[in-house]
């Protein structure tokens, strides 16, 4: 006996010690699994869009500036309270909005060398 703990002592703490740490490397792991499935479901879900959806229409002239913004800030907000849904969410519409834009605006426009 060493300063009033045993070798049982000892190792039942570090057992407990190994268990700690299995659990909370088994939630990680599934952190990890729900990550991809979402986003294997999120790939999935663009992907089966139609590309009519998709294009913006003919006489599209783009999102408006005010309206770019204020997703900007509401994505910016959803990080900042650590909401990944919403964070998620946001960054779809974003990218829908980056697409819309990208559309109207052109390559050439956006100084993009296109090959």
């Amino acid at each position: 006996m060493v300063g009033g703990t045993t070798a049982a002592d000892r190792a039942l703490e570090a057992a407990r010690e190994l268990r700690a740490a299995a659990e909370e490397t088994r939630q990680t792991i599934q952190a990890s699994r729900d990550l991809v499935q979402r986003s294997r479901e999120q790939t999935l879900a663009l992907t089966a869009v139609p590309e009519s959806e998709m294009s913006p229409p003919a006489k599209d002239n783009g999102p408006s500036n005010d309206l770019v913004r204020s997703l900007i800030r509401a994505y910016e907000l959803a990080e900042d309270d650590g909401d990944t849904r919403t964070r998620t969410l946001l960054g779809g519409v974003l990218h829908h909005v980056g697409c819309r834009i990208a559309a109207v605006v052109g390559p050439k426009a956006a100084h993009m060398v296109m090959h």
